[in-house]
Formats: structure tokens, sequence, C-alpha cells
């Protein structure tokens, strides 16, 4: 049990984190904007701004027993207070220390103990302040912009005990939907009820006489339906008015101006820029711009590659710079832009030497990703998309990005896992700017319900431009690409359906006109021929773990308002593979044996990593059914006819383990190849599943869609050299 002092020192503490996230941040900008060079009056007021908040700080850290803190803030505010009362002039290796201390202070209330480096700060600054230097040169440079904290009445509460305020208010979005479901339900009822009567009224006189009290009974039936879905669309509204304030008041407490996470890389910039010899001015815009604060920490190991990337292999030495007629100091820039819809896009800039597109394409072929051939025909925009790729080394082949091989790529991954996109600006010998387009915030979203194989999917309706049926004179070809006319310009067409690989859905005989999808990512778009639009819907996302962090075309899952379960898709995915020359679905083309002649059991617990599972084996071409647990997956497999099972071990009732060796023991089944997946990759988990015979074992951890699909294809091909 926690002693009642004890309690209070706790939350005393958590109240002077905050407080001292908030003049750290000040101290920071303030003093970047000293360093850059100030009119005097206007550098004697931020002096003396900077003097206030380290006097605050050091006040606050002694009460509540943060000493080493303390004794920085000190050391801080002698140097300060000396060059406030002018005895002594701020030069540029002064600021220097002064950011290391205001970035050591930052570690010290993360938990992160160095007392060697705080020691060694606390010397430097008292030699600081023993030696004048000279003042800086004034200079006409904009300051870096302070963001003034948020005044106002506050509770402190942990970030766990909101998060779990926030999941609690998205799973009231599935009653509020389920509402909206029995509404449409009862109205539906309350029109076939009228249905009924008319018809029952309209009975010729010689038709069978129907009992005397049914057209009583049936107008009462009617007038209490009706009476119903009134009161059902009056709760409805209710109810969805109270979730969705409820949400929306959550949600704006986990908003965060973006200056949150922004703190270090000041720090982070000068440090890197002294160490290769350059002068790089540090500029932020728009950080006052709130996001989720998920969002934001999602993005900051992204921001770190770019702000990198930048600064070490953008921007010139400051020689390099002169012969090319630009300023000695180079300039590397954020900014936050709010946009339509809730997305917001971050741009990271530099007014470096820009990306020399032949040197991407000469090191993609000596790392053996492309032909020499293919690579000389890549045009500019082709070959910067190679700087996603892993293999290419960039400090070897780029001058304005580096990091764009494997930073790049790690960008890309983190942006799309949030339906992001990323988009690079190339100026060559002017910079490069790189555009990460994000949601503001991750919440349930509204998406265009449609059907496409048999299967119903979700586009972000943010995504999707318009809605139009099509028939086969509106299609033409050209240059080998099918096409329609839109909007004054021509936009390719691509079938869902072979993008997906899901077997194609003839069109209704009663109409050669096919529903189709104007479908964007940034600035490209395609048209999305689709087997049937069914309207917007309200869907709660749920949060994918592994083994299902990046499937290709999609990009999560969500529950619809009947409890079904729906994949997203992801319109940059689509845009992309849209664009790709069109090949005919063919069991080949999948790379594996025969997929299209195969059937497989998928047994999990889970819907959605049934779910997912399922889209990902169909989308190979394979015939799958699904089971909710071992039981069922025992009967299905005794009732059926399948030629491999991929189960689940962590199973109730019945695991995958007990139902593998039940398999075994089965004269017809023994010989069904079995695939176990888990999240248990422990040695003793896998022995456990070589005992019980399965044929593969793969651990969540390293799972991904290729692997799954590979050892499904060898398997089969094993067990049909087996057969024949």
């Amino acid at each position: 049990m926690t002693e009642p002092g004890e309690e209070l020192r706790e939350r005393l503490l958590n109240t002077f984190r905050v407080e001292a996230a908030e003049h750290l941040e000040t101290l920071g900008s303030n003093l970047l904007a000293l360093d850059r060079g100030l009119p005097p009056e206007r550098a004697a007021g931020l002096i003396e701004a900077t003097f206030r908040e380290m006097h605050t700080l050091k006040g606050a850290a002694r009460s509540v027993g943060m000493l080493e803190v303390e004794e920085l803030c000190r050391a801080c505010e002698a140097i300060l207070s000396r060059v406030t009362h002018a005895q002594l002039e701020l030069t540029s290796g002064l600021v220097t220390v002064l950011l290391g201390a205001v970035d050591h202070i930052g570690l010290l209330l993360a938990g992160e103990r160095d007392p060697a480096r705080g020691r060694e700060l606390v010397e430097r600054l008292g030699h600081a302040a023993a030696e004048p230097g000279a003042r800086r040169t004034e200079s006409s440079a904009p300051a870096e912009p302070t963001v003034s904290p948020r005044v106002g009445r506050t509770v402190r509460l942990p970030t766990a005990r909101l998060d779990a305020l926030i999941v609690g208010a998205e799973d009231l979005v599935l009653p509020k939907l389920a509402a909206e479901e029995r509404t449409a339900d009862a109205n539906a009822l309350a029109a076939l009820l009228a249905r009924c009567r008319s018809r029952l009224a309209r009975l010729p006189a010689s038709a069978a006489a129907a009992p005397d009290d049914l057209e009583p009974e049936l107008r009462s039936a009617e007038r209490r339906a009706r009476d119903l879905v009134a009161s059902l669309m009056r709760d409805e509204r209710r109810l969805t008015a109270s979730v969705d304030g409820l949400r929306s008041e959550l949600r704006g407490l986990r908003m965060t101006p973006a200056a949150a996470i922004l703190h270090p890389f000041a720090l982070m910039v000068r440090q890197l820029a002294e160490e290769q010899g350059k002068k790089v001015d540090w500029v932020v815009e728009g950080a006052e711009l709130e996001l989720d604060r998920r969002v934001l920490e999602s993005i900051k190991d992204p921001l770190i590659h770019l702000v990198r990337n930048a600064v070490a292999h953008g921007i010139e030495l400051p020689a390099e710079r002169e012969r090319a007629g630009k300023p000695r100091r180079g300039r590397v820039a954020i900014t936050f832009t709010p946009l339509e819809g809730g997305w917001i896009e971050l741009a990271v800039a530099d007014d470096g030497a820009g990306v020399d597109p032949s040197r991407v394409r000469r090191a993609a072929v000596r790392k053996g990703l492309l032909p020499p051939d293919d690579a000389a025909r890549l045009g500019e925009d082709d070959a910067l998309d190679l700087l996603y790729r892993s293999g290419i080394s960039t400090s070897a082949i780029v001058t304005g990005l580096v990091g764009h091989g494997l930073g790049l790529a790690i960008v890309k991954e983190q942006v799309e896992r949030l339906d992001g996109a990323v988009e690079i600006e190339n100026r060559p010998g002017a910079g490069v700017t790189v555009r990460l387009v994000l949601p503001a915030s991750i919440a349930t979203f509204r998406g265009l319900l449609v059907r496409v194989g048999g299967q119903p999917f979700l586009l972000p309706i943010e995504a999707c431009e318009s809605v139009l049926r099509l028939g086969p004179d509106e299609v033409r070809v050209l240059d080998g690409r099918e096409s329609v006319s839109r909007d004054g310009g021509v936009v390719h067409l691509a079938r869902c359906d072979r993008i997906l690989g899901l077997p194609s859905v003839p069109a209704d005989g009663a109409s050669s006109k096919r529903p189709c999808v104007i479908v964007r990512s940034l600035d490209d778009r395609i048209a999305l021929l689709v087997d049937d639009v069914v309207g917007d819907r309200e869907l709660l996302v749920k949060e994918l773990g592994p083994p299902l962090l990046r499937v290709r075309n999609i990009a999560g899952a969500g529950v619809l308002g009947t409890g079904e379960v729906v994949l997203i898709l992801r319109p940059a995915d689509l845009v992309r593979a849209g664009r790709e020359k069109p090949t005919p679905p063919s069991a080949a083309s999948t790379g594996w044996t025969e997929p299209g002649k195969r059937s497989i059991l998928v047994a999990d617990d889970s819907p959605t990593i049934r779910t997912m599972e399922k889209s990902l084996l169909e989308s190979a071409g394979y015939r799958v059914e699904l089971a909710v647990d071992g039981l069922d997956a025992l009967h299905t497999l005794r009732s059926g006819s399948f030629d491999l099972a991929v189960f689940d071990i962590d199973m109730p009732g019945l695991d995958g383990f007990t139902l593998t060796e039940r398999i075994r023991g089965d004269r017809e089944l023994a010989e069904l190849p079995v695939v176990l997946v888990t999240g248990d990759d422990s040695h003793e988990s896998k022995a456990r599943g070589v005992e019980v015979g399965a044929d593969a074992y793969i651990g969540k951890s390293s799972f991904d869609q290729s692997s799954l699909l590979e050892i499904v294809a060898r398997l089969l091909s094993r067990s049909l050299s087996r057969a024949t």
C-alpha cells in the first residue's frame, strides 16, 4: 500500500514534469532565436524572458527535490543573470552549452540519469560564466517562434487512464451503429406490414375470405410498428449525440501541439551541423497545430530520419554554397499545414543540393535492383521512387537525401501504417522537400462500402472523389491501358478484383453498366471498377498487431453496426497497383503451385485474424473456409475435403496443439499438412509443435504475408508430389 506522503510526492512530480516540459520548450526556442542574432532591443527582452523561465524552473525543481535539475538550472541562471546585466556577452559557444544543459534536463525528467554528463555540464557552465566573449553580430534572421503554454484550470491524469477512457468511448460506437441498423430493420418491418394490409384490402370479392379480424390486427400491428420506429429513431438520435459528443471531447484531450515532439530537434540539428563544419538554420512553422498524441509518437522517428538526412547530406559546406551563389548558412524547415477532412501535411524541406537521379539509377544497377537497360529508361519520378528501396546505400548515391534507402523505407512504412502517404519533391541544386500526409487523429471514420469478388470492403471516404457507372462504350484503350474520360482528362481504369486477386463477378444481365469509384492518393488517381457500391458507412477501426502489420492493399480492419468485420483498402496501394500494366489473372501469375485447385481451412478465435488470413490466401487464388475455434475446425475437417489447414495455437476448447494431435490420430485426416501460427516463439513451444506433428510453425513476431504463402505453396507441392 502506498504511503500518503509518497502518493503526494508522486502527484507533485507528475505536475512538475508537465510544467518543466513547457519551460524547456520555451527555453530551447528562445536560445535558438538568440543564437541566430536579433536587434539589441529584441535580444534584451528575450534574454530577460529566458532568465525568468530558468529561474522559475529552478524553484520548481527544488520544491520537488530534483536536485540535479536544480543544480543545472542554477548554473544556467548564473550565466543568464550576467548576460542580462551586460556583464557577459552572449556567444555561439555559450548558447551551445546552454542548449546542452536544457537537453540534459529533458533527459533527467524522462528518467535517464547520467551523473558524469551532469557534472561535466555544470563545470562547463561555470567556466563559461567566468570567460566573457564577443557578442554575436546583429542579424535580420527571423526568431524561432515560441510556443506559449496554455493557460487555464487543468486536471493532471496519467495518459494510460486517458487512453483507457478513449478506448471505452470508442467501444460505445458499436452499440450506436447497431442502433442505426435496428432502426432500419424496424422501418422495413413497418413498410412490410403496410404492404400486406394494402394487398389484403385489394383482394377480389371472389377470393377466399380472410378471417374478419385479420385486417384490424394488421392495422394495429402497422401502427405499433410505426410507433416503435419513432421511438427507436429518438433513442438513436440521443445515443448518437451522446456517444459522438463524448468521443469528440475525449479525442480533444489527446490532441497535442506538434511542438511537443520537436524539442530535441533544435539541438540535434545544431550538433550535427557543427560536427560537419556546416551552418544550418532550423525553422519550424505551424507547430501550434494539434495532432493526436499517438500520431505524433508514431512520426517522431521518421522525422528524425528526415531531418538528419537533410542536415548531414542535403546541406552543403559553406564554401560549396558560396560557390553555388547561395547563402553560407543552409536552411532546414519543418512545416505543419492543416488539410481538409481531418488530415495534415507535414513537410521537411532543405535548400541543399537536391538529388541527382542519374546517381540513383547507377546505384540501383550496382545493387542488382534493376538491369542497366531498365534503369536507363526510368524517368525522374520513377528514379526517386527507388529511394524507398532499402537495398540502396544512400551515402553513395544521394546528394540531397541520406538514409533514403533504409531511411525512407522506414519513413514510408511508418506513414503507411497510419494510412498516410509520402511524396518527394526534388529540386536539383536547390534542395528537397519530403511531404507526409497524415490523419490528425486516429479514430472511427466514414468509408464507402463496396463489394468486390463477392466480399465487402471499405474505401476511406476522403480518398473517393466520385462514383459513376460505366458502360463498355465509355472505356477506351490508350497506350495499352483501359482508360476513361473524366473532368477533361484521362484516368486509367483498374479492375479491383484483379488487384485483390479475387474471382470476377459477372455483370448484372439487366444492365451492361458497372459501378466505378474514382480513387485518389496524393496527386494521382485511378478509376476503380467494383461489383457494387453499397453506400457510405461509419466504421469502428481496430488496430492490428503482428502478424498483420503490413498486408498489401489492406490498411486495416473494422466492425460495422451489423457486427460484420470488413477490410479497409489502402488507396495508395490501389493507385500504385492500378497504374501497373494489367496482366490476366492466372494461377501461374501468383507464383504458387496450382493455387486455384487447392482448398484451405483457417481456424482462429480472432475474427480479425481469420478475415485477414482468408483475404491473404484468397488473393493468392486458394479456396478458403473458416473455423472459429478448434472444435469447429475438427467438425469442418471431418465433413469436408481440404488440402491444408492453418491453425492458431491459442484457441478456446481445443487448442492448436491438441487439434493437430487429433488430426494425426485420425485415419482419414492423418496426411493433412498443418501450419501452426502463434505469438509464442519460445524453443519449448516450437518443440511441442514438432512433437504433435505440425508440418510448419510460424511465430507471429517474424510472420509476414510472403512467408505464409511460401510455406503453404511448399507444403501443397510436397503433398501433391506424394499423391502422384
